[in-house]
This record gives C-alpha cells, structure tokens and sequence, in this order.
C-alpha cells in the first residue's frame, strides 16, 4: 500500500508526504532558475537528504545532492555535485561523487540526423574508464544507434516506427570479434 499527497504552501513550496515501506516528508523549492529539494525519513527519523540545482541563462547547470544519517553511524553518507554545459550542438556533464569518481559526458549533435556521444569516469583506480563512445543516426529505416565500451563489447540497434505509435527495436551485441558472445533483441512497443 502507498499513500502519497502533497500540498502547494505558496508558489514557491510545496509540502509532500510518501509512505509506503517507510514514511518520508519532504519540501520542494522553486524559484527563478533554482529547485531545491529536501526529504525526512519521518518513521525511522534516520536519514535527511537535500538536493539543489541553479541554472544559469549562458546555458551552465550547477547541482548536488547530500544525504545525512540521523542514527546508526551518524554523518554525512554520501553527496554529488555535479555541472553540465550546453551551447549550440554541445552538451558537456560532469559529476563528482563521494565516492571518489568523476563523470564526463560529452554530446555532440553534428546535423539534424547524427548525434555522437561518449562517457567516462575517472577514479584513483582507474585514471579513464570508457562507458561507451557511440553515435545515433536517423536514416531513411529508422535510427540507428552504435556504441562500443571499454570491455570491448560492441552493441548496435535499429528504431522504427512500424505503425502510428508502434515502434519496433532491434539489436545486437558482440564482444569483440566473438561471435559466440552475439546477444540479439527484439521489442514491440505499443
């Protein structure tokens, strides 16, 4: 059973309550270009989370977000910041969590029918993960969407329309030039 409900305080706030296997309060915060959100674990009063993000008109997004303990091993137990930067056909992110590791995510949009796009995370570790560096065309059969990972698996996919508001997917990937690994896929989505 879940019960959820909120109420508009003023313009600007708004009060909501979530119950469902616990009970959480919380408050959103609009303003301008800012949100801000926050959240209370009111059954086991053990955790307070916060959220915020600004954007700015010269097309810069800044944000985090920040949990807190309020019982077991009390603190702060764990935060993101994060920004990201559109401009034109850009789009650039980067995140940062508490956990060490930093995100980059790069889009660009080279013309009306191709997108290229990549992600990484960098970490002590690992000074450079590559989750995928891919691209999306929309020909003349549908989109076409590629990417290929660090792991070396490379996974493709074709997108149509089959019927007014049917769409039809398929795909595939390979890791690498072993084709014993091929994994194909199929969807109909109505």
């Amino acid at each position: 059973r879940v019960l959820e409900t909120s109420l508009k305080v003023t313009p600007e706030v708004k009060l909501s309550f979530l119950a469902s296997k616990g009970a959480d309060l919380g408050v959103d915060y609009t303003k301008g270009n800012f949100y801000g959100t926050g959240v209370l674990d009111v059954m086991d009063m053990s955790l307070v989370s916060t959220s915020a993000c600004y954007g700015l008109n010269s097309g810069l997004k800044v944000g985090g977000d920040a949990a807190y303990n309020l019982s077991g091993s009390k603190g702060l137990s764990g935060f993101n910041v994060g920004a990201s930067y559109t401009a034109g056909p850009l789009f650039t992110s980067l995140t940062v969590s508490s956990k060490s590791a930093a995100t980059i995510g790069l889009l660009y949009k080279v013309n009306s029918d191709l997108m290229l796009a990549s992600q990484t995370v960098h970490t002590s570790n690992k000074v450079c993960d590559v989750l995928g560096v891919g691209a999306a065309f929309k020909a003349p059969v549908g989109t076409i969407k590629a990417k290929f990972n660090s792991g070396g698996v490379v996974s493709a996919c074709l997108i149509r329309e089959i019927a007014p508001k049917v769409v039809m997917t398929a795909s595939g990937s390979v890791t690498g030039a072993d084709f014993s690994t091929f994994k194909p896929g199929f969807q109909i989505a109505m």
